[in-house]
């Protein structure tokens, strides 16, 4: 009776254990299944876009959440980016890339002005635009128009968690979003991406 009792004991614990090491499995692929879902939702929704007052657009994305080895394989030259960066990849926690573009209206008015070039007195036309958003300035010589436009820029980035609720107390995240916006009321934000590393 005693060796009949220690070899169920056996069994029972070997079968204990393989329903341990099942449901641990079972976990991790219902894991890895909401990642691929959420990151499948995250490629295929579009940006959206709102303007916040009369000189900040908004753009929110959803976030990807990739592993270190999709990371390389799918991102390799963001990844060579971040390595001249001089950080190191084993301590990069989440990535971000922006693609911005500036489209504002040119409205400058031409002025006379004079240059003294080598002690000589020369007549040139004179641009030049000022605000808080542009600022040009340059000459016409030659039916050209030689000078430089300067677009402050500065762009915020906020990362926040959309939850869907299961049941009274638990709840799920069903995406990361991240929340980019601009200053200027000139510059878009035509792309986004942020990418969260799984360790």
């Amino acid at each position: 009776m005693n060796r009949r009792t220690g070899v169920l004991l056996v069994v029972v614990a070997a079968l204990a254990g393989m329903v341990w090491l099942q449901q641990r499995k079972v976990v991790r692929l219902k894991e890895e299944r909401d990642r691929h879902e959420q990151n499948s939702d995250a490629l295929l929704s579009d940006l959206k876009r709102w303007q916040v007052d009369s000189t900040t657009m908004a753009t929110d994305v959803k976030t990807l959440r990739l592993s270190m080895d999709e990371l390389e394989r799918y991102r390799a030259d963001d990844l060579a980016k971040i390595k001249q960066m001089g950080i190191k990849i084993k301590n990069l926690e989440a990535a971000a890339k922006h693609q911005i573009e500036v489209d504002a209206p040119i409205h400058a008015t031409v002025r006379d002005s004079v240059v003294i070039r080598d002690s000589v007195v020369v007549r040139i036309q004179a641009v030049s635009m000022m605000n808080p958003f542009i600022q040009l300035h340059g000459v016409i010589e030659r039916d050209s128009l030689i000078g430089s436009v300067h677009l402050p820029v500065t762009l915020r980035q906020a990362v926040w968690i959309e939850y869907k609720r299961r049941w009274l107390f638990w709840k799920k995240v069903k995406a990361v979003h991240q929340v980019i916006t601009t200053d200027n009321p000139y510059v878009e934000v035509k792309y986004s991406e942020f990418i969260n590393i799984q360790k």
